[in-house]
């Protein structure tokens, strides 16, 4: 008896300190679990609040162009230097300018990311490859190293904003398409087609709608990747690599996402109610 006492108090012992243990990693999970909730709302609110200020950087940016413009107008119309001092000086000045033009158009590249789109945020446009026929269509183009984030519905609560990242990677020579919440880590969305991971995140918001409600949310994964944005098709058309892309023959016109639910958060939410 006295063998079995032992061995009970000790196996009383060890779970009394597995409950300890145990109450205590609980509690350091909802620490960390409030944590990430309050880090995710900030990212949200940043990005949001970056989307809008690159918006009025853009607009001061153009009127400040303007304004330049108009200004160099006038001093040509004021006085022009004579043809002769030009063509003394062009010999000189045009191995400094290929330099310095090299040099800002690689600082421009850099700076010009992360880039608003109205409706995505570009981050990185990523590189043509035209010898693989599977990284383009005839009516689209998919980067490797695309990545782009926008606000959309969150997968399990339609009602909450949620940013998600889209990404295109290369799988052995075959586009993966990637969409990834970030207030669900592991609820990941990638397949072999823009539209594959987006039927999939449409078919999981829809889990929460009625049945009559899901024949309106129609696919559009290229629209949701930011890839007919006519912004970024402009960008991959100054890429070197894009005229050798043998099956394309031109983009896509762009679609009016803000009147698209499968889309827009904000027309979304005025179609759930």
């Amino acid at each position: 008896m006295n063998k079995y006492e032992q061995r009970y108090r000790r196996l009383k012992r060890s779970i009394k300190n597995y409950l300890l243990e145990n109450s205590s990693i609980a509690d350091e999970i909802c620490h960390v679990q409030g944590e990430l909730t309050a880090a995710r709302s900030e990212r949200l609110f940043l990005i949001e609040r970056l989307m809008f200020h690159e918006g009025l950087a853009k607009n001061n940016h153009i009127e400040n162009s303007g304004t330049k413009e108009k200004s160099e107008i006038k001093e040509k119309s004021n006085g022009t230097p004579s043809s002769t001092t030009q063509d003394q000086t062009l010999p000189k000045t045009n191995t400094i300018d290929s330099k310095s033009k090299n040099n800002s158009t690689v600082r421009k590249k850099k700076s010009m990311f992360p880039m608003n789109l109205t409706n995505i945020l570009l981050h990185c446009l990523g590189e043509i490859i035209p010898g693989n026929p599977n990284f383009h269509t005839s009516c689209w183009i998919y980067p490797v190293g695309y990545v782009a984030t926008r606000i959309y519905a969150h997968p399990k609560d339609p009602r909450k904003k949620c940013v998600f990242t889209c990404k295109i990677l290369n799988n052995a020579g075959i586009p993966q398409f990637q969409i990834i919440p970030d207030n669900d880590l592991d609820g990941v969305y990638f397949g072999e087609s823009a539209n594959i991971c987006h039927q999939e995140l449409i078919t999981t918001i829809q889990r929460s709608f009625k049945d009559n409600t899901k024949a309106h949310l129609k696919v559009q994964g290229e629209v949701f990747f930011g890839l007919s944005n006519a912004k970024t098709q402009s960008l991959l058309m100054l890429d070197a690599n894009f005229k050798c892309c043998a099956n394309f023959n031109g983009f896509n016109l762009p679609n009016n996402e803000n009147n698209d639910p499968a889309l827009s958060f904000e027309e979304l939410q005025n179609y759930l109610m």
